[in-house]
Order: C-alpha cells, then structure tokens, then sequence
C-alpha cells in the first residue's frame, strides 16, 4: 500500500506494539521517539520500524520534524502509540490515495475514544481529526493543543481508527491532561492567540 506510517512515542512500551501490529500493512513504519526510557526503541525495532530519536521540544516542533523524515510514500498516516488503524479504515484510505485529486491535501477521520472494550460514542468533543496527509501540504502550529494546518482541500472519510486513551490508566489520563492544562495557561499568559480548531 502507498501509504507511510508515523507513530509519536515517549516511553510507550505497553502501547507500541498494538499500534504497529495495526499498521502492519505498510511497508514504511517510521517511529519518531523522544528520548523514550523504556523498551519503545527496541520493540519498534524488533517490529520492524524505522527509528528516529530525537529531543522533545515541542509538539509542534517535533511533529514538524516527524513529517521531514525521509518517507517512501507520498502520503502519511500520522498515529500516536496508544492508536490503532482499524481494517475499514485501511482499506478506506487505500481507497482514497488511489482515487484523490491532486487537489485534496489531506482527509479527516474519525476517533473513537475505547474505554474498557467500548467506544465513548458521545463523549467526543470532535469527531474528526485530520490524521492521512500528502506529504509537503502539511504542518504544525502551536506548541499546545497543536493544530496542523493543510495547505489544500481536506475530504472527509466516513471511517475510523480506534484510540485507547487510558491504556494506562485513569490516573496516568489525569496526570497528562494536567500537564496540558498548565501548558495552556502558560501559552494565555503570556499572550499567544488561539488557533481557531
């Protein structure tokens, strides 16, 4: 299939594994690690993904790096570790590469949020996210609650890919989302304007 993979990690060992089983399919898995502690770096390369470390220093600064790794495909399935590329998604997106106009610069899909085995149906703030991009029509902006700005038409795909967000549990859940709290007072105070989502 001409499409690559890239998977954000920062010590995801437990999670890692699911999500690179799921995107078996492509033949260009990239991994851009921050600097994990863990096994990530080893079981992404066990399982068969090209590795890139680097420090974190951002979030958009280090996915704006992630989309200049040297891909083999001209469109990029972006996932982070605790996701999984469900089979109608792939084959919708194996679809949709074949069939876009140059055009069309990126498709939105669906997340599901699982908790315990079952999908938070109406507990989502948005239900698209835009996660498949051709290559140089896409980047980041803002450090917090990044928002990736396309430049080009953006298709909506009616299907989805699954996202297990407490995989580690509630408390590692609540944990993080302070961390983001804070950064995005940190980002008010001092002044920075909001991206429109």
């Amino acid at each position: 299939m001409s499409i690559s993979v890239l998977i954000l990690t920062k010590n995801e060992a437990l999670d890692l594994p699911g999500c690179l089983e799921s995107v078996k399919w492509s033949d260009d898995v990239h991994v851009l690690d921050s600097e994990s502690t863990d096994d990530t770096v080893s079981l992404a390369h066990r399982m068969g993904a090209h590795v890139t470390t680097r420090p974190f220093d951002g979030y958009a600064s280090q996915r704006n790096f992630g989309l200049k790794l040297p891909f083999k495909h001209p469109w990029l399935l972006i996932l982070d570790a605790d996701e999984r590329a469900t089979p109608e998604m792939t084959q919708a997106i194996q679809t949709f590469v074949t069939q876009a106009p140059a055009s069309v610069a990126a498709a939105r899909l669906r997340r599901r949020d699982i908790w315990w085995g079952r999908w938070l149906k109406h507990a989502q703030i948005s239900p698209y996210f835009v996660r498949l991009v051709r290559l140089g029509h896409a980047h980041y902006e803002r450090e917090v609650n990044e928002v990736l700005t396309v430049d080009g038409e953006i298709h909506d795909l009616d299907t989805s890919f699954d996202h297990h967000p407490f995989s580690k549990g509630l408390d590692h859940w609540i944990a993080k989302h302070n961390v983001y709290s804070k950064m995005e007072a940190q980002v008010i105070a001092a002044g920075q304007v909001m991206h429109p989502s």
